[in-house]
């Protein structure tokens, strides 16, 4: 049986009732139906657990928070990643210390692992005992994980972390700066304006002065066109110079893109 078929007989397996002896009603239960499947997740097969780890966050129920959090340390990637998803499911019924753990998944060794666990933290919310750790990783945290953390920021909208980002714009690496500027964005704080003028105008890479001239069209004013027209006359990049035309039609008066909804797509 392909892993496909098994994960699917395994879900009827579990959702049917027949793990056990129990009346038919309490079979059906969604709390008697989420401690099986934690006991799943304990299994010996990895499918199994996958299956599990899935099925709980189908359901979510707060009761299968532990169970998860303890697969996040799963020798199967697969496993995490899914754990990861499933607390997210679960969203903000889920404790502190379970949040914390998602914060720590952003550090696993596998990209998918850390980044089920930074959209996960968009549904939990931010925690207040989070933010120390997520700004640590932000500036200590390998390249993926720095990746990580500033998806997660983007996704938890936390003013708390506006310093980190900001010192974030000037990372080696390039897709941790256009996920600081997506994130600063999303704050909607226009004391980021001027940084963002200086990176359309000099980063390196493409997709950071294209992230620029996007969140510069979204957040500002007439003080930006001359920014955002010099770059649009000397920029030879075609995407930025498609994104810094929008911006300029965004934010000048007479213009008649007025929405991002209208944005180049």
């Amino acid at each position: 049986m392909n892993n496909v078929l098994f994960s699917i007989a395994v879900s009827a397996w579990i959702l049917l009732g027949t793990v056990g002896c129990q009346p038919e009603a309490k079979q059906h239960d969604p709390l008697s139906i989420t401690a099986t499947l934690v006991e799943l997740l304990r299994d010996s097969s990895p499918d199994i657990r996958r299956t599990a780890a899935l099925s709980l966050g189908k359901i979510g129920h707060s009761a299968g928070t532990q169970g998860l959090v303890n697969a996040l340390s799963d020798p199967d990637t697969l496993v995490r990643e899914y754990s990861a998803w499933a607390l997210g499911q679960i969203g903000e019924e889920i404790n502190t210390d379970a949040a914390m753990a998602l914060v720590a998944a952003l550090g696993d060794e596998h990209p998918m692992v850390k980044a089920s666990a930074a959209k996960a933290l968009g549904n939990v919310g931010l925690r207040k005992p989070m933010i120390p750790l997520l700004l640590e990783g932000l500036t200590v945290g390998e390249v993926k994980s720095r990746r990580a953390v500033v998806q997660a920021l983007m996704q938890l909208e936390g003013k708390e972390s506006y310093s980190a980002l900001l010192t974030a714009l000037k990372d080696s690496d390039a897709e941790v700066r256009q996920g600081a500027i997506a994130a600063l964005g999303e704050l909607g704080d226009r004391q980021v304006l001027p940084s963002l003028r200086k990176i359309l105008l000099e980063d390196r890479s493409v997709g950071v002065r294209t992230e620029a001239a996007y969140r510069i069209g979204k957040l500002g004013d007439q003080a930006d066109l001359i920014s955002l027209q010099k770059a649009a006359q000397e920029d030879t990049t075609a995407i930025v110079h498609l994104w810094t035309t929008w911006a300029i039609e965004n934010i000048s008066p007479d213009s008649k893109v007025t929405d991002s909804e209208n944005a180049p797509k």
